[in-house]
C-alpha cells in the first residue's frame, strides 16, 4: 500500500467552497467553560456568516493578494492538514500559501506536499533537499511570494476562516497601514481552543517587555522587503526581531480586536515546553540588544525572572545630567494648581509627583521613572503603588466611559499571577496614576501645563489623553516600587464635577475604549476577567 493511502483523507477545496456547519462549529469549542460561553456569544461563525462575507468582498474596490510564508519540517500529517486546509477555507479568497519544506525526512510529510501542491494551485512549494533553519525556509518563502502582504503562517497552527476577511476588510479604510495584527488564542493537542490573548493596540513600550504581537502578523510588502526579510542569526526569534526592526521606521500599525489565529500547543512546540527551544530566549535577548544600539538607547536586558520564558527587562541608564525636582501632594485636591506652580517655580526638567503617604521602597525608585524619559515619545512614566501588606494599590489604570478609572488588580496581593503579566512587566497605559508620576517638562510647556478647572486628579488624566492625542506616551513600570497607605486613594475620582467635565471632554475617545485595554475583558472588575 503507498504512503498517500496511509494519510488523512484530504479536504479537496475550491476557491468557491466553503467549510461545514459542523466544522465551524467544531472549531468554536473550548477546554475552558467561561471561554466557550464568551467564543459562542462573540465568535462563532455560522455557515451563513461565511457565505455572507464572502459575497460582501465583491464590493470591496482594494483587493490584494495575501501570500502566507510557511516554513515546513516534518509537521504531524494531521496537524499539516489542518493548517493547509484552514488557508483553503478562508472567507477571502484572493491568496497563495507559500510552502518551504526545510529538507524534511519524513516521506510521509513529503507526499503529503506534492499532493497538496498538486490539487490547490494557489499553493506554491519549494524543497530544500537539506534542513536550513526556520530563517532560511522563511526568506525563501518570501522570495517566492507576490503577495502585497504577508502573513507569517507556522506549519502547525491554524487561521480562522475570516482571518484574511478582516485584515482586508481593514485595508477597505486605511490602505496605507503598513502592519497589522490580531488577536490569538491556543489550541491544546486535541484541538480545543483556550488561553485567550486579547492585546492592547500598538504598545511599543510594552514590545520592549516582549513579543506580546505573536501572531497574527501582516507586514506590507515593501516593508518586508526593505528590512531584508528575518536575520538568520536570531533564529529562534526572528518574528521578534523583525517587528523590531520595522519599528525602528515611523509606521502605520494596526490592532485588529478578533482571534484571527490559533496557536497549536503540542510536545515539541514553545507553547507547550518553553524550554524547548532555549536559543529563542537568548535569541530575544539579543534582538533586544541590538534595538537598543540602533536607537541609541544606554540600558542592559535581560530575562524577567519573575515571569515566564520570552519576558525581558531592558533597564534604562538615566541621563548623567537628569535633573528633576520632586512634588510631594498632601492631598489631591487643587493638584493642577500644585503641578503647575512648582513647574513655575523650578528649571528641572523633570518633576516627580508623590501623593499623600506615597514613599519609594528605594533610591532606584526614582531613577527607574527617570530612565524611561531617554525614548523621546515618552513623557508621562507613573510606578507601582503597593500598601503595607505589599497588596496593589496601582499597577495600572484603564479609563472608562464612566469617567472613573478602573485600577487593574487593585486589592490583589502583589504576587497574583495577572493577565499577560501586566502588573510585572513595563508597558504603555493611557494615564498615570497621581499618587507616583513622572512628567516631563517640555511635555507641560508644549500642552499648556494642567488645567487648573478641575478640582481633583482628573487634571491629570486630562493632561495625559491630551498628551497621548499628541503623540506622547505613558510608561508604567513595576520597576519603580513606592508605599503608600491605603486611605488616601479610597476617594480620589469622586469629585462629580470632574466627572462630568472629563466625560463630556473626552466623550468621542472614552466611547472608543482605553486603547491600552482590549474591549473583551471586563471594565466592572480589576481582574481583566472576561467580559461578556
Amino acid at each position: 500500500m503507498s504512503i498517500i493511502n496511509l494519510l488523512p483523507k484530504l479536504p479537496t477545496v475550491t476557491p468557491s467552497d466553503c467549510p461545514t456547519e459542523q466544522e465551524l462549529k467544531q472549531w468554536a469549542h473550548s477546554h475552558w467553560v467561561e471561554y466557550q460561553a464568551w467564543l459562542f456569544h462573540h465568535s462563532f461563525l455560522t455557515l451563513h456568516d461565511w457565505q455572507i462575507l464572502r459575497h460582501s468582498i465583491q464590493t470591496w474596490t482594494y483587493q490584494p493578494l495575501i501570500s502566507l510564508i510557511t516554513p515546513v519540517f516534518n509537521t504531524p500529517i494531521t496537524y499539516l492538514q489542518d493548517c493547509i486546509y484552514s488557508v483553503q477555507t478562508q472567507i477571502y479568497p484572493h491568496w497563495e500559501l507559500c510552502l518551504v519544506d526545510d529538507g524534511s525526512s519524513a516521506n510521509s510529510t513529503l507526499s503529503y506536499l506534492k499532493t497538496v501542491e498538486t490539487l490547490d494551485k494557489r499553493i506554491r512549494l519549494h524543497h530544500f533537499p537539506h534542513n536550513q533553519g526556520i530563517c532560511q525556509a522563511t526568506n525563501q518563502a518570501i522570495l517566492m511570494s507576490h503577495g502585497d502582504y504577508l502573513v507569517f503562517l507556522d506549519h502547525d497552527d491554524r487561521l480562522a476562516p475570516d482571518a484574511l476577511y478582516h485584515l482586508v476588510n481593514t485595508l477597505q479604510t486605511a490602505p496605507d497601514t503598513h502592519i497589522l495584527y490580531s488577536d490569538r488564542d491556543m489550541l491544546s493537542p486535541t484541538g480545543l481552543r483556550f488561553m485567550h490573548l486579547f492585546k492592547p493596540d500598538w504598545s511599543p513600550e510594552t514590545l520592549l517587555s516582549g513579543n506580546y504581537l505573536f501572531h497574527l502578523v501582516a507586514y506590507q510588502r515593501t516593508i518586508i522587503d526593505q528590512l531584508g526579510g528575518v536575520q538568520t542569526e536570531l533564529e529562534g526569534s526572528q518574528d521578534y526581531d523583525l517587528i523590531l526592526r520595522a519599528t525602528d521606521r515611523n509606521l502605520k500599525i494596526h490592532h485588529i480586536p478578533k482571534v484571527l489565529y490559533h496557536w497549536r500547543q503540542h510536545p515539541q512546540s514553545v507553547a507547550l515546553q518553553h524550554d524547548a527551544k532555549e536559543y529563542a530566549y537568548t535569541a530575544g535577548l539579543q534582538a533586544l540588544e541590538n534595538t537598543l544600539k540602533r536607537r541609541g538607547l544606554r540600558g542592559r536586558v535581560t530575562e524577567n525572572k519573575l515571569l515566564w520564558r520570552g519576558n525581558y527587562r531592558v533597564q534604562f541608564y538615566p541621563s548623567p545630567n537628569s535633573d528633576y525636582a520632586i512634588l510631594h501632594l498632601d492631598n489631591f485636591t487643587h493638584c493642577a494648581d500644585h503641578i503647575n506652580q512648582t513647574f513655575a517655580s523650578h528649571s528641572q526638567s523633570a518633576l516627580i509627583i508623590l501623593g499623600p503617604s506615597v514613599q519609594p521602597s528605594n533610591s532606584q525608585s526614582l531613577m527607574e521613572l527617570l530612565s524611561w524619559l531617554q525614548i523621546p515619545k515618552v513623557s508621562l512614566v507613573t510606578g507601582k503603588i503597593l500598601n503595607p501588606q505589599r497588596h496593589l494599590i496601582h499597577a495600572g489604570l484603564v479609563q472608562r466611559i464612566t469617567g472613573i478609572p478602573l485600577a487593574i488588580y487593585a486589592d490583589f496581593p502583589e504576587t497574583t499571577n495577572s493577565y499577560m503579566a501586566v502588573t510585572a512587566i513595563s508597558r504603555n497605559v493611557s494615564a498615570p496614576h497621581p499618587g507616583c508620576c513622572l512628567i516631563r517638562r517640555s511635555l507641560w510647556e508644549e500642552l499648556g501645563g494642567l488645567h487648573s478647572d478641575y478640582l481633583g486628579p482628573h487634571a491629570l488624566l486630562d493632561f495625559a489623553l491630551r498628551a497621548l492625542t499628541q503623540g506622547y506616551r505613558t510608561v508604567y513600570t513595576p520597576f519603580a516600587q513606592f508605599y503608600a497607605d491605603q486611605s488616601p486613594f479610597s476617594e480620589i475620582w469622586s469629585i462629580e464635577t470632574d466627572i462630568q467635565h472629563f466625560t463630556q471632554q473626552w466623550a468621542a475617545w472614552l466611547i472608543q475604549g482605553d486603547p491600552y485595554y482590549s474591549p473583551h475583558l471586563t471594565l466592572e472588575l480589576a481582574d481583566m476577567g472576561l467580559k461578556f
